[in-house]
Order: structure tokens, then sequence, then C-alpha cells
């Protein structure tokens, strides 16, 4: 007796740890997503492609590279349009929200940032993501972009105007740079994170490695462009002294 009950024990055990282990298999990156977690979009032709991609702060800070070949791909997202990607996310408040665009920070005027609607990105946010939860089918991507209740496209309008902008694009074209920026309060506090990037040969995504830095104008740029306009002047005093 005492050794059936040996057996039992040890098969449950076995049984307990399988199942573990087929809970930790189930896609942690499926859309249904929730407040904090940021989502990659692939959008521009007849489908739509939705990857979650986890948790925001932990995404900016570490950084990731996923593979969509499962999206980019004929019965997915492809066609004659250009491909557009973006990540979207916020904290389920006004702000920390943020985004893809395919301008980086240092481009943004003052104006810009005011003109960004947070009360329309956050509204956005939350009705999407309440139509992708009642939907309840956390292993699909793609999805119609006609489809009136879940497509991106149909809750965030055209990325052009992302929260009421009509001059900064909301995303960027596959195989460019997607600068991802944050914005945790006021207008002035919108700031650029990193970097992500689409390949659409690899079929992979890759985020980090930061904002990159304005580039500087080399000093010996400065110098001959400085020399160029003494000699112009030069120039021009001499030909007055000589008539």
């Amino acid at each position: 007796m005492k050794k059936m009950w040996t057996r039992i024990a040890q098969t449950v055990t076995v049984a307990a740890v399988a199942l573990a282990a087929v809970s930790v298999s189930v896609p942690a990156h499926a859309l249904v997503y929730n407040t904090g977690e940021a989502v990659l979009v692939i959008y521009g032709n007849e489908q739509q492609g939705y990857l979650n991609l986890g948790n925001w702060d932990t995404l900016k800070v570490s950084g990731g590279s996923f593979d969509v070949a499962d999206i980019l791909n004929t019965a997915g997202v492809s066609g004659a349009n250009p491909i557009e990607y973006t990540i979207v996310g916020n904290s389920g408040a006004l702000t920390p929200m943020w985004f893809g665009s395919n301008q980086a920070i240092g481009d943004w005027t003052s104006t810009q940032k005011t003109l960004l609607n947070t009360n329309a990105y956050n509204t956005a946010n939350t009705n999407w993501r309440g139509q992708l939860t009642t939907a309840a089918d956390p292993t699909r991507k793609i999805y119609a972009a006609a489809d009136p209740l879940l497509a991106f496209s149909l809750y965030f309008g055209d990325t052009d105007s992302l929260g009421g902008l009509s001059s900064v694009r909301g995303s960027s074209d596959i195989d460019s740079i997607l600068h991802l920026l944050e914005r945790t309060g006021v207008a002035s506090t919108l700031a650029g994170v990193t970097t992500a990037f689409l390949n659409s040969s690899t079929k992979l995504l890759t985020i980090g490695g930061g904002e990159p830095a304005p580039i500087p104008i080399p000093a010996a740029a400065v110098l001959f462009a400085t020399g160029m306009i003494g000699l112009v002047g030069f120039a021009r005093r001499s030909m007055g002294l000589s008539r």
C-alpha cells in the first residue's frame, strides 16, 4: 500500500511539473495587452499585424529582438502599398504614454509637442485595448484593416495625424528607423527613449541602442566655411579698390 501511494505521489508530481511547463510555454507576447505594455503594429494594406512586446519600462531599458515572420508574409501583412509600423501603449492614464514616430525628438518643435493630444491618444488606447480584450483571442496576430472592432487604424486613425498632429507621423516605413518617444507629463516632457528597426529581409524587429544624438558639425567644416566667407569678403573689397 505504501508503495502504491508513493507511486501516486510521484505521478502527481510529474503531472504538476508537466502542467507548469505547458503554462510557461504559452506565448507571453500574444495580444491581449494590458496597461503598461507596448504593442507592435504592422500595417499598410488589407491586413494588419499585432504583437505584444511586453512591459514598456523593461523594453525601453533592455531592448530586444522579435521575429515577426508570421506577420510579414503573403497571408499576413503584404501588398502593393508601403508597409508601415509603429509601437503604441500607455499607463492607463493620460501619461505616461509612448509611441513610435519617424521623426526624432530633436526635430519636434515646441508647437508640435503642445499639439499632441493626450486625451485623444489615451481614448484610442483604452477603446482598442478593450475590444481586443473582449475578443479574447490571444494567439491571433493578423486582423483585417476593415474590421470595425479590432482594426488599429480605425481607432488611432491615419498615423500622419497621431493625437491630432498633422505634420508628424506616428509610424515609420518598414526598413526605416522608428523613434520611440515617451511623454510623462506636460508637453515639454516628451522625450526620445530609444529606437526600433523592422527589417523586411530578416523579418526581425530590433529595439535598443538608445536615441541617436544629433550629428555635430565638425569643427574643420566650420573653420572652412568661415574661411570661405572671409575670402569672398576680401575679394569683394579688392575688386572695389581696383575700380
